[in-house]
């Protein structure tokens, strides 16, 4: 018999490649556009946020460090996605906003046709389970990083975000 240990790591390693092979499928969708997954995220991300999104905010909702955000959001300026302002004060801050093509390529990456032909071999019931899963192993893993310094926004936190201010 194997051992528990054995079957975890096999889960994991399913886990994983299933997401690499949809990752690479929304990446050759996104191609059309000129746009990589992280880049459409973010773009999500922003447009839930509204006009107060900073690039710290964005880093806890990605799960990525702030340099690596920053880098991401450099590249997003020069493609002329977004827009990135130093609002003065007691703080400096840096807002994040979508210009209009970063409006457009929001639009256009939801389309999402890959995902849908993908995720459409699950009955509702099986996504809600997986669903359920994931957040489970996701909120577990937060946990185990111990991350308990900053303020982490679950991703079904955004989306049912997104959904009341009716931007989907």
């Amino acid at each position: 018999m194997r051992k528990i240990e054995d079957k975890e790591y096999d889960i994991w390693i399913l886990l994983s490649r299933v997401y690499h092979l949809i990752a690479m499928l929304r990446k050759l969708e996104l191609s059309k556009y000129n746009i990589l997954p992280v880049q459409s995220y973010i773009l999500f991300i922003i447009k839930a946020l509204g006009n107060e999104t900073t690039p710290s905010k964005i880093s806890e909702y990605v799960y990525q460090q702030r340099s690596s955000i920053s880098d991401i959001l450099n590249r997003m300026v020069k493609q002329g996605l977004i827009r990135k302002t130093n609002k003065s004060g007691g703080n400096k801050r840096v807002i994040v906003t979508l210009t209009a093509k970063g409006e457009k390529a929001l639009a256009l990456s939801k389309k999402r046709e890959y995902l849908r032909k993908v995720m459409t071999s699950l009955t509702d019931e099986k996504k809600r389970q997986l669903e359920s899963a994931m957040e489970i192993l996701r909120d577990n893993a937060i946990n185990e990083l111990s991350i308990t310094q900053k303020t982490i926004m679950r991703p079904s936190q955004i989306s049912k975000y997104y959904r009341q201010k009716n931007l989907s």
